[in-house]
């Protein structure tokens, strides 16, 4: 039996960063991760200023994204575009490969191909040899097994996200487009985005049983002449659970819910809250940790959850009404200038110092409810 510091299962972005840090700081680390050459689970967009705080490598970005063309559910289509970089598109089978390498150059000792198998406080069972950690991470995924075995609670809501890669060019070149249909992505969107040669075509549905043939309905309607490479799938956990943490097992990245409700992005906040946890882990502090992330994190998660709560309330021709509205020039600039895919909440703090965009946003408060609903954002 091999006694270290620190246990972390998951070898993905989260995993991989808390790892690293931990292994920088000191401790003795091993990380599992079961699946090395999985494939692409994932849209890998980010923004360029999480691409800046993530230290992410230049050779990892396909694609350099300017804007973003909104297709509403009755044919309405809005294109903005900005004057500079927006967001990256990201080699994410790489970028897993990367972290792992770098918490292998930081210390760590890295188990490919090696599952956890049960946990029972004391011993980590694994596909291998016994683990005996003295401190226990799950960045597992939304379906965590450690967060099982710990006796922690699960996410609030766990959605399925379907994605094909299809030999096919942009329409858009430099712009993602998000269809926003509950007909092909009930409970969320789709969309397609130029990665490299191929495009990444998928969407996120609550729906799970259904979500494939969605997406072939989305591939036939949007793109029937594309080859399909591949397609996989994922799951997308929505809303962190009360608790992530115990005295000695600690949540990170998706199996903490760490996730943009609006978008079900996950890299970014995983990525921040993993950082956050492997120093306190290296510096035994780690009693600080469930109120270290929800402080950094918390405030924007919960005001999105109560934007998708908004969104799902909207009928197909609100939603497309919507859509005709972001053809405003003047608001697509604005969005595009102000706005924060990392932190949405402070869309509102912007707007107020916009008042020429008032008249605008008077009509999206009504479409979204009136002020009742507004109120709720404000909490």
């Amino acid at each position: 039996m091999l006694r270290v510091d620190l246990a972390v299962v998951g070898g993905g972005p989260a995993g991989s960063i808390v790892a690293r840090e931990a292994a920088r700081g000191g401790l003795k680390v091993v990380l599992l991760e079961r699946a090395p050459n999985a494939p692409l689970r994932c849209t890998g967009i980010i923004s360029t200023e999480a691409g800046e705080e993530l230290g992410i490598p230049g050779g990892l970005v396909l694609e350099r994204l300017v804007g973003v063309v909104v297709h509403g559910p009755q044919g309405t289509r809005a294109v903005l575009t900005g004057d500079s970089t927006k967001a990256l598109v990201l080699d994410r089978v790489g970028l897993d490969k990367y972290l792992r390498n770098e918490a292998r150059e930081a210390g760590a000792t890295v188990w490919e191909g090696v599952s956890a198998k049960g946990w029972d406080h004391s011993v980590l069972f694994t596909s291998e040899e016994k683990l005996a950690p003295e401190l226990l991470v799950g960045a597992d995924g939304a379906l965590s097994g450690v967060a099982r075995w710990a006796g922690l609670p699960p996410p609030q809501e766990i959605l399925a996200g379907y994605q094909a890669e299809v030999e096919a060019e942009p329409r858009y070149p430099g712009h993602a487009e998000i269809f926003l249909d509950p007909g092909i992505a009930p409970g969320f969107f789709a969309w397609a985005v130029p990665a490299g040669k191929l495009l990444r075509v998928g969407l996120v549905t609550h729906r799970g049983g259904e979500g494939y043939g969605h997406l072939k309905s989305l591939l036939l309607r949007e793109f029937p002449e594309s080859r399909v490479v591949r397609i996989s799938g994922g799951l997308i956990p929505l809303g962190p659970p009360p608790s992530t943490a115990t005295k000695r097992v600690f949540l990170v990245g998706d199996a903490a819910a760490q996730t943009k409700p609006l978008t079900g992005g996950g890299l970014y906040y995983g990525g921040l809250a993993a950082k956050l946890l492997g120093r306190l882990l290296s510096e035994g502090r780690q009693a600080e940790y469930e109120r270290a992330w929800r402080e950094k994190l918390g405030r924007e998660i919960e005001f999105a959850l109560r934007a998708r709560r908004a969104y799902l309330d909207l009928s197909p021709v609100k939603l497309d009404y919507l859509v005709s509205l972001l053809r405003d020039p003047e608001l697509g600039k604005f969005l595009l200038a102000r706005g924060d895919m990392d932190r949405p909440s402070r869309i509102l703090g912007e707007l107020r110092r916009a008042p020429h965009l008032w008249p605008l946003g008077l009509k999206v408060l009504k479409t979204l409810g009136g002020f009742s609903r507004f109120a709720q954002f404000l909490q």
